[in-house]
């Protein structure tokens, strides 16, 4: 079976379509944005066809600004019964033929629990760097919490601000998170280029006597939608800005007619699971996120 160029945005809800049937739990939000060529520094998604046009396969190699400094993510997927014929791995192979120069590293992930997908990733040269839990949250309409003395919030969704160097630096500084060691290190910039077509953020931003304090900022699509950073000026912590801030997003989310919130945080992270916890999160799924040398 050859191995083919994928056209997109063509055929993208396919791919997507294909990817879910065979991992339920694959969030469709950030999938959707993964595969938006507009958003990446460079993008090529490979499918294998049976000769009816069925799809047997996909795979995916991305690079953008949100990613660590050299990382390659890759996706690869196959039909459960077209397992044993090495056709992962010449997805994988041809995924990741003439990446760049700058290219030195390449990360995906597993589902956690597949351990037939594990050991695949395992063969394929991967190592295990950390395992992130997904956590979902049903929103229900509410009305907004009386902020505390001092303490403000703004609807940002555009992450346009008059004074953007001094959010950028609080946004920088809430970065204590485990996937900053990473090289995961999130900007203005880089989440304004998230959303793909048909997609919307949605962000607020919380400032302390009018000094930025925290954000949050997700991605929308339909009425779903996947929280993907909230972060507090360590200076500030200590206030609850985290939680209230999630809480105002919700809000937002409501208004806009988002009804599920989905949110993912690396195990050990536990006071941003403490707070989700508080807000009414509830385990989703788990992955295994994996990393191995280009060559």
């Amino acid at each position: 079976m050859e191995i083919t160029q994928v056209r997109l945005p063509d055929d993208a809800d396919e791919v997507i379509d294909f990817v879910v049937k065979r991992t339920p739990k694959r969030d469709r939000v950030i999938l959707r944005s993964e595969l938006d060529g507009q958003t990446a520094q460079s993008l090529r998604v490979l499918a294998v066809r049976e000769p009816d046009g069925t799809l047997a396969g996909v795979a995916a190699a991305r690079t953008s600004a949100n990613l660590p400094a050299g990382a390659l993510l890759v996706i690869v997927s196959t039909r459960a019964d077209c397992g044993r014929r090495g056709l992962g791995s010449r997805l994988l192979a041809a995924a990741l033929a003439g990446p760049g120069d700058d290219v030195t590293r390449v990360v995906g992930c597993v589902l956690d629990g597949d351990q037939a997908s594990t050991e695949v990733a395992l063969h394929w040269g991967f190592e295990l760097e950390q395992t992130s839990i997904t956590s979902s949250c049903t929103l229900a309409e509410a009305p907004p919490a009386e902020p505390p003395g001092g303490v403000t919030v703004e609807v940002c969704d555009d992450l346009v601000f008059d004074d953007e160097e001094a959010v950028e630096a609080m946004l920088r500084a809430s970065q204590t998170n485990p996937e900053f060691d990473l090289g995961l290190v999130l900007t203005l910039p880089g989440l304004r280029e998230t959303a793909a077509p048909g997609q919307r953020p949605v962000a607020v931003l919380t400032r302390f006597h009018g000094r930025p304090a925290a954000i949050s900022f997700a991605l929308a699509d339909a009425d779903q939608m996947h929280l993907i950073y909230t972060g507090v000026d360590p200076s500030l912590r200590g206030r609850a800005l985290g939680r209230s801030t999630k809480e105002s997003l919700h809000t937002h989310a409501y208004d806009l007619g988002i009804r599920t919130a989905l949110t993912e945080n690396e195990e050990g992270n536990a006071g941003i699971r403490h707070v989700n916890d508080q807000l009414g999160y509830t385990p989703h799924s788990a992955w295994r996120w994996m990393m191995r040398p280009l060559h």
